[in-house]
């Protein structure tokens, strides 16, 4: 059974370096955060309307030991989860003040949706800790390393 972690109703268009420049007020943004959304090589497709997020770790997908991150996102589909798109990822700081610290959550974008101006991909991850709030990213290469108490924010299979 799937339960929902966060309900989140992004009512209306709003640019991305507003989102950016609204977050900082609030939260610590890693340099490749501001890096990547704002990369314009990436096509980062505004969305809104209501949309329901779940947080899965990698056992619960099944996996026992250490696994490779396009094999989590394949067995995504097997279990009616998919990727959170980009967009959709920024705005999950807003909405996530409550996190324990030392915790580090990542959210499953898809793959090759987010490149560095270097050519890294990356998919974001929120975080707590020195009693702050953390936006900031983590390597996104599909033989990337995730063990079973990894914990990653989908979305419903669209």
């Amino acid at each position: 059974m799937k339960i929902i972690w966060k309900k989140i109703d992004i009512p209306k268009e709003v640019k991305i370096k507003n989102i950016l420049d609204n977050l900082k007020k609030k939260f610590i943004l890693s340099h490749w955060i501001e890096n990547i959304y704002l990369n314009k090589k990436n096509k980062i497709e505004i969305l809104c309307g209501k949309f329901n997020f779940y947080r899965i770790t990698v056992s619960e997908l099944g996996f026992k030991g250490p696994t490779e991150l396009q094999n989590i996102y394949n067995e995504l589909k097997n279990h009616k989860f998919t990727t959170v798109p980009p967009y959709l990822a920024l705005h999950l700081r807003f909405y996530y003040n409550e996190q324990k610290k030392g915790e580090w959550l990542r959210i499953a974008t898809p793959l090759h949706a987010l490149y560095d101006t270097d050519g890294i991909p990356h998919l974001p991850k929120l975080g707590q800790g020195l009693d702050k709030l953390f936006l900031e990213t983590y390597w996104a290469y599909p033989k990337a390393i995730f063990h079973p108490h990894n914990d990653f924010v989908v979305i419903d299979d669209l």
